[in-house]
């Protein structure tokens, strides 16, 4: 019979500060993300969303392949052999991602940071469901106490303003976005050991933005081309750098450092940041359900990562 033992003293430090170093990017990741919808946002209307998401993928791919092509000559039969789980991978991060700049143009900026807050709660029932994993009371609770703020800054403390919201296609398609990246997340876990972080994003950012191709291809003969400019290319390069690059090597890596049910809850910091943001930059105005929301969402993150006892199984 199998008994529990206590992990060394030596290795709980060597978990902590490797469960700090995720904390951290996960949190530049929420960062990195919010600017992300601040700059798509901006150029609503003036950029077609699938051009948009194309060239940003694209420059992304781009800014990797240097890292990456010196020597990918030994790494081909690892592509090769698990070309399923990078189709995969980059079939749902890319698709989510353009599904959600296209829901922007159909929705409002509140219905999809509401829905956004879901994913953390969708994620953890995802891996009870298909991987058995086990979510404390404390877990719960976080999750609950992170939603509550997000949706007490998004509503700015106005219980009519949820009370009011009427939803369309776009907050369908929003949800089937936020379904994607939790699968993306969970089966992250897949990734190749053979291959390094840049690697593997390399790998499904290339995917990705070939299956994306034709998709953008179609918006531009019967929707619009996307407008090349200086700003243009200004923009879709902040958000290949920021977002396509630095946020998704530091959310990959956090996720296999820490699990995607942890990871999950930092998706909560988004409108944080968004209203730091605002603020900041925007001249906005901070308001007592700004403090509210964010105290609530620093306890559900407390509560998720916290609450948890470091153990291993007996051999």
């Amino acid at each position: 019979m199998s008994q529990e033992k206590v992990v060394p003293e030596s290795q709980v430090r060597r978990l902590i500060s490797g469960s700090a170093l995720a904390n951290g990017m996960l949190t530049l990741t929420a960062f990195f993300l919010a600017t992300n919808h601040v700059i798509g946002r901006s150029v609503q209307g003036e950029i077609p969303p699938l051009g948009l998401s194309f060239w940003r993928w694209c420059i992304g791919a781009l800014i990797l392949a240097p890292f990456v092509l010196p020597g990918i000559k030994l790494k081909l039969p690892i592509y090769r052999q698990h070309l399923a789980t990078l189709s995969l991978l980059g079939v749902l991060m890319i698709g989510s991602t353009s599904i959600v700049l296209v829901a922007l143009n159909f929705t409002t900026a509140i219905n999809v940071s509401l829905i956004n807050a879901v994913q953390p709660t969708l994620t953890v029932l995802l891996a009870v469901l298909f991987y058995r994993e086990k979510v404390s009371m404390a877990g719960f609770a976080g999750i609950c106490s992170a939603m509550l703020g997000v949706m007490i800054m998004v509503s700015k403390g106005d219980a009519a303003v949820l009370v009011n919201l009427a939803f369309n296609a776009g907050d369908i398609a929003t949800m089937l976005a936020m379904v994607g990246f939790s699968c993306y997340a969970l089966n992250l876990k897949k990734l190749p050991k053979g291959l390094s972080v840049v690697e593997a994003l390399f790998g499904i950012t290339l995917i990705g933005t070939l299956v994306l191709l034709p998709f953008y291809l179609l918006e531009t003969a019967l929707y619009k081309p996307v407008p090349f400019s200086w700003s243009t290319l200004l923009v879709a390069l902040e958000l290949a750098l920021l977002v396509s690059v630095l946020g998704n090597l530091m959310w990959n890596k956090g996720n296999q450092m820490i699990g995607p049910s942890r990871a999950a809850i930092f998706i909560n910091l988004i409108p944080l940041f968004g209203a730091i943001l605002a603020t900041t930059f925007l001249g906005e105005k901070v308001y007592y359900y700004h403090f509210l929301g964010a105290f609530l969402i620093c306890m559900g993150l407390w509560l998720v990562l916290n609450r948890m006892r470091v153990k291993q199984p007996a051999n």
